[in-house]
């Protein structure tokens, strides 16, 4: 039996705001953007010393703002994702940290377009656009609990540098990615580690790019490739995914395993940006000691890969790793039950919904899984709303139930949508002193197309 310590504590009132931001990945920080904006008193609370999440831990390039019309004949190009997130892209090419939108030379039948950051560049501009905003940010800062007056949440509890704090705001949004705000509220969460992969990207410098894809040319192994200016006379080579398993010397290693790829890009010269191949299955990342378990086997598999890399692929002779994510990625840790769950079927037939946000044109799962007709579909305000609680909004991988359609809305433009969804949905309720659930959404999306959101 395990023992228990009860302790009467008195946490300290130390911030009032009108909403709390709970997590500042890419959903969170543009919900944080998107509630002060619109005139609310925002706190953005992230535990890392940087925003942005999985777009500057290892998530690679931006998929996708655009519909899937490389894979269908005929197909109308559409910038689906707009408002903020094509905003940080504008600020992100002003800054010289990002390319824009590249579309793919080969492999169009997975993305049609990507869109590369400078991760590094992209911290500066973000915490830039924040203080613009007025955003308050307390950076390493955990939430530890929810304050509730009765169903309704009212705050968080907070855990940082000063100690255990209270912070009093109406809304809270959740945008931890791991539902942890919601979970502690009591809303329905449904933990999904048995369908859940854990993956370790990295990057590797001093590689010899143009050499590397004439190898992979050669063994016939280039699945994705997309080709651009990056300032040097010889590497052109933006993206490049390859199939390294069908490499004797690598099939039993990665079988083993579970890596797959790689699929990366390159940045800059002698640069291979992003390598995504390692990973694990069934990580249970809401459980302490697998999560911990999990980066330490992760972190040997980085290794061991980059090892061979240098030993046996034409171009990594003298690459080096140059960088590791600060902690494993998860795709799905807990999803939250919500007003309303996207079934995959709605999402490959294109649904759209009278209370849609936002809309969205890509699949994980492509070419497998598409978009009818290279087209796209919406998500409606009410998969942001949980069942069981009132006061909290949720925004980011911890909506839609099922593995296949989660897929779709765990990407992280798609979380850029939402956090612009919920945070400007926040503010609203702020100035109208009304629940989440109770909102006008004809209003909501008055106020999101004024704002550059595309609603079709």
């Amino acid at each position: 039996m395990k023992r228990e310590i009860e302790e009467y504590r008195k946490t300290p009132v130390q911030y009032e705001c009108d909403v709390v931001v709970c997590g500042g990945g890419t959903a969170g920080f543009t919900a944080a953007l998107a509630s002060a904006r619109n005139g609310a008193d925002t706190i953005l609370v992230e535990r890392f010393g940087h925003v942005g999440g999985t777009l500057v831990n290892g998530a690679g390039p931006l998929h996708s703002f655009f519909n899937l019309y490389k894979a269908f004949a005929g197909a109308e190009k559409t910038q689906v994702v707009r408002g903020i997130p094509q905003e940080i892209v504008t600020r992100m090419m002003e800054a010289s940290g990002s390319p824009g939108h590249l579309e793919q030379d080969k492999g169009g039948n997975y993305d049609s377009a990507i869109t590369l950051i400078d991760w590094e560049i992209f911290k500066d501009v973000a915490f830039t656009m924040l203080e613009e905003a007025g955003v308050r940010i307390l950076l390493h800062t955990v939430i530890a609990d929810v304050i509730k007056d009765g169903e309704r949440v009212s705050g968080v509890i907070i855990e940082g540098k000063s100690g255990r704090e209270a912070i009093l705001a109406y809304p809270v949004i959740d945008s931890t990615g791991d539902a942890d705000a919601a979970a502690l509220a009591g809303a329905g969460v449904v933990k999904k580690h048995d369908t859940t992969s854990a993956g370790m990207p990295f990057g590797m410098t001093n590689v010899d790019m143009p050499r590397l894809v004439e190898f992979c040319r050669e063994k016939g192994i280039v699945n994705q490739l997309i080709e651009g200016d990056k300032g040097s006379s010889t590497d052109h080579v933006i993206r490049l995914g390859f199939e390294l398993k069908k490499i004797p010397e690598f099939t039993e290693f990665m079988e083993k395993t579970g890596m797959w790829g790689p699929l990366g890009f390159s940045l800059h010269e002698r640069e291979f940006t992003y390598i995504n191949s390692a990973a694990l299955p069934d990580v249970d990342a809401a459980s302490t000691e697998e999560y911990s378990k999990a980066e330490i086997t992760l972190r040997h598999q980085v290794m061991k890969l980059a090892g061979m890399l240098k030993q046996y692929i034409p171009g990594f002779e003298d690459a080096y790793v140059s960088w590791t994510p600060a902690s494993i990625g998860v795709r799905l840790t807990r999803i939250v039950e919500c007003e309303y769950d996207l079934s995959l079927e709605e999402i490959v037939s294109g649904k759209r919904f009278e209370d849609e946000v936002y809309l969205y044109g890509f699949h994980d799962c492509a070419p497998r899984i598409t978009i009818r007709e290279g087209g796209y579909y919406g998500v409606p305000y009410r998969a942001l709303i949980p069942k069981r609680v009132e006061g909290l909004l949720v925004a980011g991988r911890c909506i839609t139930g099922t593995w296949e359609a989660h897929m779709s809305t765990r990407n992280t433009v798609s979380c850029m949508a939402q956090g612009q969804a919920a945070g400007t949905a926040a503010a609203l309720c702020v100035k109208e002193n009304i629940l989440p659930r109770y909102l006008n959404t004809e209003e909501l999306r008055k106020v999101l197309r004024e704002q550059g959101v595309y609603l079709g």
